[in-house]
């Protein structure tokens, strides 16, 4: 949910965020603009969008993910529960967006796959990974459970900087690895990578699931923070351009 405050002394109510736009639509129309002032609009999937409105608006908006669990039992999920089909892709990116956030599923393998298909391929970029083709999302789910998760020393945290629908069929997800450890002889920051996550859907009416997911390492080592990486992010393409 998002809160739009009003302008001056007219409250108005909570809206969905699909309902966001509208909601400043109509606050355009109400009341006139005095004063201009730039407006940074973030929804549940950190599209980025700039408006000019009064400088009495204000805007609240959902704080960053930063999810991590302890949770690594993968037999608890429904691997073959019905899938999400007819999503468009915007959907889709809400889904992929939202089980992400819930589950830190990029690093626990906690994942949902109604939202893929039958016949998902992974493929890793990473150079440790190089040759890493998974098929089949179970498949994938346990292998990221048992390398990035079970197999690592320190708990890894998914910090999902972006999703967003960047190309026809095509969801683009920014995210950083990080790890939590109480041991102080491991270096956090330069075992810290930023991962670009390509995730392909079939078309509409062919049920518009995940097909194929490709992780591309931007930033191998020495990861800058998640506050520095929503700052220069281009909202549009999930892409930190001036930092790489």
């Amino acid at each position: 949910m998002t809160t739009v405050a009003s302008l001056h002394a007219n409250p108005l109510q909570i809206m969905k965020e699909n309902d966001l736009c509208i909601a400043i639509m109509a606050l355009a129309l109400l009341h006139e603009v005095s004063s201009a002032s730039s407006i940074i609009i973030i929804n549940r999937r950190h599209t980025l969008k700039k408006l000019m409105f009064a400088s009495s608006t204000t805007l609240m908006c959902p704080k960053p993910s930063f999810a991590t669990t302890d949770t690594t039992n993968l037999n608890d999920i429904d691997w073959n529960s019905p899938k999400s089909l007819g999503l468009n892709t915007e959907r889709m990116c809400d889904g992929i967006n939202d089980s992400i956030r819930e589950t830190s599923w990029l690093v626990t393998g906690l994942g949902s796959p109604s939202y893929f298909s039958d016949g998902f391929l992974y493929q890793s970029d990473e150079e440790d990974e190089a040759n890493v083709r998974i098929r089949g999302y179970e498949a994938y789910c346990r292998w990221i459970n048992n390398t990035r998760y079970i197999g690592s020393t320190a708990k890894p945290q998914c910090d999902l900087i972006c999703c967003s629908v960047t190309a026809k069929s095509t969801i683009t997800a920014l995210w950083r690895l990080g790890y939590h450890t109480s041991n102080s002889s491991i270096d956090e920051n330069k075992r810290s990578k930023v991962y670009l996550s390509t995730f392909i859907t079939s078309n509409d009416d062919q049920g518009g699931l995940v097909i194929s997911q490709n992780d591309k390492v931007l930033i191998a080592t020495n990861a800058p923070s998640g506050a520095e990486l929503r700052a220069k992010c281009n909202w549009y393409s999930c892409m930190p351009e001036s930092l790489l």
